[in-house]
């Protein structure tokens, strides 16, 4: 990590140039591979804040059940079956009511290959549950993939950022939006990746009140479930309890990762919370697209059988050990993963101490929750593109915020997961470098 910075600049430079990327809307991979090809050539380590993938090791009791389903139910050469097996519906539906305060029957409980095939799938049904529905509203900033997903999917999207609306603010601009009658559905992410701001309950409220208004239907992604540090979600069956839409109207997707919370990111297995009352809706539009008009049978045997034909069963094995695990209070959910709020303190403070300042600074007039992302921009770049193709040059990675949909082109998206707390001295002593430069 004592590498000499700034790292030579003309291979840095040429290096960047034969990859063909444009920084401005660099994606996540892409952004990984410049780093690692400028790693390899010039024998230098970063500290990477590009690649929000988790940084702690899988449960134990997760790695054993998997390993023992596999070697007592044979499963290496059986298919599993794509509505998921029944004791992780049983215990998703558990872990439903003990950690979110919801009802959801085990059947509406449905695993999916990670929380990206979730988010599609309730992409893909959502929008084509209205004839003349077929636009997706982004609250950003977020995962650019999810806007990957939706034009993949044919449909068109739309957005409205966190930046200048919270509150009543954030409520009355998605009612004027929704008035004009053809959004299907809205999806945003609480933990909000990047900005980390959380959705309030009186927000969620206000959401719930206008979508069920105008008929959009909830794509809420939980991914980072309950890693708002600020407040104690790992006690089961008490409040506080993880906010959700799933309170405040009746037609949601709720999709919840293994991948962090749960330190389960490999084995690729999430679960979507479908509300019953959506789980047996009817629409004749899905027909031509599912072979059924209910959207819980289009979610499942539609969507999920001809995409990945099921989800495998040793790692919902694992994620049902998880589950029974922190519901039975065996397992201290959310403890381990607490060192993602360490990080994010020492690495802010780093960037403020030199010259930075974060963009999505408050959460509704409170200070950020420290956890799994912040954002950050400097004083003497306009352009978050122009700032990473800077620090580039001292070791350190990030990806812009035009790339997850923000409003704010000056700043740039950093994750805490790769970055230890041991590594935190390198960083400052990179951007104290890059202030005295700069």
């Amino acid at each position: 990590m004592e590498a000499k910075v700034p790292f030579d600049r003309e291979a840095v430079g040429r290096i960047i140039r034969e990859s063909g990327v444009d920084l401005r809307v660099a994606s996540i991979r892409e952004m990984n591979a410049i780093v690692d090809r400028i790693e390899k050539a010039l024998d230098v380590r970063f500290i990477r804040m590009e690649f929000g993938i988790p940084g702690l090791p899988a449960h134990e009791v997760a790695v054993n059940a998997e390993i023992e389903a596999l070697r007592e139910k044979g499963l290496a050469s059986k298919y599993a079956p794509f509505i998921g097996v029944p004791e992780l519906k049983e215990e998703a539906s558990r872990f439903a009511k003990l950690f979110m305060d919801v009802d959801v029957p085990p059947p509406c409980c449905v695993p999916t290959v990670g929380a990206m095939q979730g988010c599609f799938l309730s992409l893909a049904v959502a929008g084509r549950v209205h004839p003349d529905r077929s636009t997706i509203l982004f609250l950003d900033p977020g995962f650019p993939v999810n806007k990957q997903q939706t034009r993949f999917l044919g449909f068109r999207s739309d957005r409205i950022d966190f930046y200048d609306h919270r509150g009543k603010k954030l409520v009355d601009a998605l009612d004027r939006r929704l008035s004009k009658g053809d959004v299907a559905a809205v999806l945003w992410s609480s933990p909000n990746n990047p900005s980390w701001v959380i959705l309030k309950e009186e927000e969620l409220t206000g959401i719930g009140e206008v979508m069920e208004k105008h008929g959009a239907i909830a794509i809420e992604d939980l991914a980072y479930f309950g890693m708002d540090f600020r407040k104690d979600y790992s006690r089961p069956g008490e409040p506080p309890y993880q906010p959700t839409i799933a309170k405040h109207m009746n037609r949601w997707f709720t999709i919840v990762s293994s991948s962090k919370s749960f330190s389960y990111a490999g084995q690729r297995v999430a679960l979507t919370f479908i509300a019953p009352a959506l789980m047996t809706e009817e629409s004749g539009h899905l027909e031509p697209y599912f072979l059924t008009k209910k959207v819980g049978y289009a979610f499942i045997h539609g969507g999920i059988y001809p995409t990945t034909a099921c989800i495998p069963e040793g790692p919902q094995h694992g994620l049902t050990a998880l589950l029974r695990g922190v519901n039975n209070g065996e397992i201290p959910f959310l403890q381990d993963v607490r060192e993602y709020a360490r990080r994010a303190k020492g690495m802010k403070r780093a960037f403020l101490e030199n010259g930075f300042r974060l963009v999505y600074d408050n959460d509704l007039g409170e200070p950020l929750a420290d956890g799994f992302y912040f954002t950050v921009s400097h004083p003497k770049y306009e352009q978050g593109w122009e700032l990473i193709a800077e620090l580039l040059h001292y070791g350190v990675s990030a990806i812009t915020l035009d790339s997850t949909g923000s409003d704010r082109k000056e700043g740039l998206r950093a994750c805490t997961s790769l970055t230890s707390v041991e590594m935190i001295p390198a960083l400052e002593e990179r951007l104290a470098r890059f202030a005295k430069d700069h």
